[in-house]
């Protein structure tokens, strides 16, 4: 199990609201600690690149730009780097609060990081899991400004 000093797993959700609100706090954030995110986070992506695109109101060339810069300092995990295991046991613990979110939590187990979440519901149900790899996108905010 590899394990870097100050490295975080996020979800889906800093990475759509890092996008949306182009704020200069995500590249804080980026640069400030080693963020990893698993490939599943794109695929979710996806599906919202044109109300992306809509309400950063930039044209397709600046939302690259901006995203290229953005995700320059983060390092995209495979999901085939995920074990069964780890999976499995993310599963049980997400299968009650959300299926989708089962990479992320897999991912933190698997490379033993925090995962950085903007959703309370997550973040309440695994601390009610006994899951203390997990923390709020406010609190890290907080440590950093």
């Amino acid at each position: 199990m590899m394990i870097i000093k100050d490295s975080y797993i996020i979800d889906s959700n800093i990475l759509f609201n890092a996008f949306i609100s182009g704020k200069d706090i995500y590249t804080l954030l980026f640069s400030e600690y080693k963020i990893y995110v698993p490939d599943f986070a794109f695929l979710e992506l996806e599906k919202y690149k044109k109300r992306i695109l809509k309400k950063t109101k930039l044209t397709e060339n600046e939302f690259q730009e901006f995203v290229i810069a953005l995700l320059s300092n983060v390092t995209v995990i495979p999901n085939m780097l995920l074990s069964q295991t780890s999976l499995n046991k993310a599963y049980e613990l997400c299968k009650n609060i959300d299926e989708k979110d089962t990479v992320y939590v897999a991912a933190a187990l698997e490379f033993n990081f925090k995962l950085i979440t903007s959703d309370k519901k997550l973040y309440t149900g695994l601390i009610n899991h006994n899951f203390p790899q997990v923390i709020l996108l406010e609190d890290i905010i907080k440590s950093i400004c």
